[in-house]
């Protein structure tokens, strides 16, 4: 296990010495310690690209900040880190829409990791692009590295199920994490037949406003375990999951019905035919899909990756 908190170097290299007789404790400083010392078997670790010709958890887009193109301080170009074919989508999409002008935020995170500033007509998108095609596939699993700091409601992340409808019209599949200015929420729409079905559910910490988070999100057309069990949500990977209103009761057992081949939007903007209308300025590191409800071991594993990366004991 890692040590928790700030420790005094030298008090630690006393209690050791005198637990281990003769034994030589190291020194460092408490600070560093506290700060850095997160992950404590680094075996347990897994680097997202590594995945890229699984056919199973095949990640379906990833990016960093660190591997944007830029123009002045604006972001024109993001990569996906993937670059590769994705077996699930049968498609390769190198890169996604920009929409406005994120700005780019150098040395935002610790270990000189840049950030995306998203402010209220910003985003990366797909833009209702043939492509990414997510129609095999009904469950995903959502990763962020990200600082909300917007005063009123903003968009982390959203993905639009029918690209016919505008944003927001509510459709089976319809998937949306907002930050509404204290706390996390995340609502996936059921079904609109004869009556609107959703489920959302609130991530509630005071540390989630303006500090950097590793925010994981699992989503799926079925209920296999019952009520609720449609999505879970983790920061800094532990599980906080509150109930805000959940009328979903025909989502099936096991899921019949896949994600339709729609958009995916990270950021504040939905379209460019839509400017933003809440809060903005919210910040993302990196951005990860896998076209799958991974489990808990998986899921470590690549939590594990982005604390090594950013230098962060999320």
């Amino acid at each position: 296990m890692a040590r928790q908190g700030l420790q005094r170097g030298f008090a630690q290299g006393i209690l050791q010495g005198v637990k281990t007789g003769f034994g030589m404790a190291g020194q460092r400083t408490g600070f560093v310690g506290g700060i850095t010392d997160g992950t404590a078997n680094m075996d347990k670790l897994q680097d997202p690209v590594l995945l890229a010709s699984a056919r199973n958890h095949c990640p379906f887009f990833f990016w960093n900040a660190d591997n944007v193109t830029l123009s002045g301080l604006n972001v024109t170009a993001v990569d996906n880190l993937l670059n590769t074919f994705n077996p699930l989508t049968q498609n390769t999409e190198s890169s996604l829409t920009i929409i406005s002008d994120p700005a780019f935020v150098a040395r935002a995170v610790s270990n000189n990791r840049a950030a995306i500033a998203f402010d209220t007509n910003d985003a990366f998108s797909t833009n209702n692009a043939a492509v990414p095609n997510m129609s095999t596939t009904s469950a995903m699993t959502l990763m962020l590295v990200c600082k909300p700091v917007a005063a009123t409601r903003s968009i982390l992340f959203w993905k639009k199920d029918l690209q016919s409808d505008p944003p927001f019209s509510n459709t089976l599949g319809d998937f949306e994490v907002e930050f509404d200015g204290t706390n996390i929420d995340i609502t996936l729409v059921g079904s609109t037949n004869p009556t609107l079905e959703q489920a959302t559910y609130r991530a509630i910490d005071p540390r989630i406003k303006n500090n950097w988070i590793l925010l994981t999100v699992k989503a799926r057309l079925s209920e296999p375990t019952g009520a609720g069990s449609c999505l879970d949500l983790f920061i800094n990977g532990t599980r906080n999951k509150n109930l805000v209103s959940d009328n979903i009761v025909s989502l099936p057992e096991i899921a019949i019905d896949t994600w339709e081949n729609a958009y995916i939007n990270f950021g504040n903007n939905g379209s460019s035919s839509s400017p933003g209308t809440r809060g903005g300025n919210n910040q993302i590191a990196a951005g990860l899909i896998i076209e799958d409800w991974i489990n808990e071991s998986q899921q470590i594993r690549l939590e594990n990756y982005f604390r090594d990366y950013y230098g962060i004991k999320f």
